[in-house]
């Protein structure tokens, strides 16, 4: 059963509209599309506000592969700032031309404390502030008793053994149409030597595709599901803190981990304030307001609590592989690449549709 629902939120901050978007003369405003919920990121665009109360956010919520189009496709109005989790996507809109340069030292603003690994972007165009494991989620209800899996070659077992309970309850991103998910399954494809099995285990259960992250883990807490697969950790803590019915599991033989990133649209308008913005999300300022207010880990490598990559990344590091936000991620982008690993999918999870 696939659950299909294509959803477009516009989010304003700090500014009064009538209509879409306000007016284009208004002074100081930045348009920011993001690929990322407003629970997430509304910490962070209400302390850029409160920092730079005159400046007005636009916060426009996209899916990955929607902003893509729109962007390509330059549809107005055109977002100054672009946010996203879904990193082929992100790094093929710079490598193709739709980016602005930003070289963060040259900017005045308060913001040239920055600490960041030299990983977390590319060219100075594109600008990693989130570092994200991949997570699995059970619903407790259904967990009750059993043992947690902490490997894949336990999870396998574990699916055949609850195998009755688990029919038609196995929740996965669609990754026809959710970018994330395919960026995760096209990684895991790599990684994987019992990615085979998966499919077949999936196909067999009647595996159940979801549009979104959201979507997914409300099936999960109303018992609709059993099991989410592959889910953005930020978010599935996020749910767990607001629905205390789920348990959230790493697999230790390789855990994904991906990069949410930013960059300044080349037809920006407005771009010394764009500029501030990315600033912003990179600052001491900013990192600690995703590690105190969201579930987003912070990138700084000064920034040491449980919920930061520096931690992570020390206490697990052979457990995480985090995706390059390099030039190898661009075949995930290739359209016959792309074609193949869906062709895969559909042809093994019979019952898709």
């Amino acid at each position: 059963m696939i659950i299909r629902r294509l959803f477009c939120l516009a989010v304003f901050v700090g500014v009064s509209f009538s209509g879409a978007f306000a007016s284009e003369n208004q002074p100081r405003v930045i348009r920011i599309f993001g690929a990322a919920y407003l629970s997430e990121m509304k910490p962070l665009l209400d302390d850029f506000s409160m920092r730079h109360p005159e400046i007005k956010i636009q916060y426009r919520w996209m899916s990955s592969d929607d902003l893509d189009r729109y962007i390509r496709e330059q549809k107005a109005p055109q977002p100054d700032v672009t946010i996203s989790s879904v990193m082929h996507l992100q790094l093929g809109l710079v490598n193709d031309g739709y980016a602005l340069e930003h070289q963060r030292k040259a900017l005045s603003g308060g913001y040239n404390d920055l600490v960041l690994p030299a990983w977390s972007q590319w060219r100075d165009e594109l600008f990693g502030f989130s570092f994200e494991p991949a997570v699995i989620v059970f619903n407790n209800a259904f967990l009750a008793g059993k043992p947690v899996p902490t490997n894949r070659v336990e999870l396998l077992s574990f699916i055949r053994r609850y195998s009755d309970e688990l029919m038609g309850k196995i929740g996965l991103y669609d990754i026809r149409h959710v970018g994330i998910g395919y960026l995760f399954w096209s990684f895991e494809r790599q990684q994987a030597r019992n990615y085979g099995q998966f499919l077949e285990l999936f196909n067999s259960h009647n595996a159940r595709t979801f549009n979104s992250s959201r979507e997914m883990l409300a099936a999960l807490s109303k018992g609709e599901i059993a099991m989410a697969y592959n889910i953005l950790g930020s978010y599935a803590r996020s749910w767990q803190m607001l629905n205390n019915n789920v348990t959230i599991t790493t697999m230790s033989d390789y855990t994904p981990v991906i990069i949410r990133t930013a960059l300044i649209n080349r037809t920006t308008k407005n771009a010394h304030d764009a500029k501030l913005f990315i600033d912003y999300l990179l600052s001491s300022s900013g990192q600690w307001v995703m590690a105190e207010q969201t579930n987003m880990p912070p990138i700084r490598s000064d920034i040491n609590t449980v919920n930061s990559a520096s931690y992570m990344r020390a206490q697990y590091a052979e457990q995480l592989k985090p995706l390059p936000l390099d030039v190898r991620l661009l075949v995930f982008s290739d359209k016959s690449k792309r074609q193949i690993v869906t062709t895969e999918w559909e042809n093994a999870l019979k019952n898709y549709d």
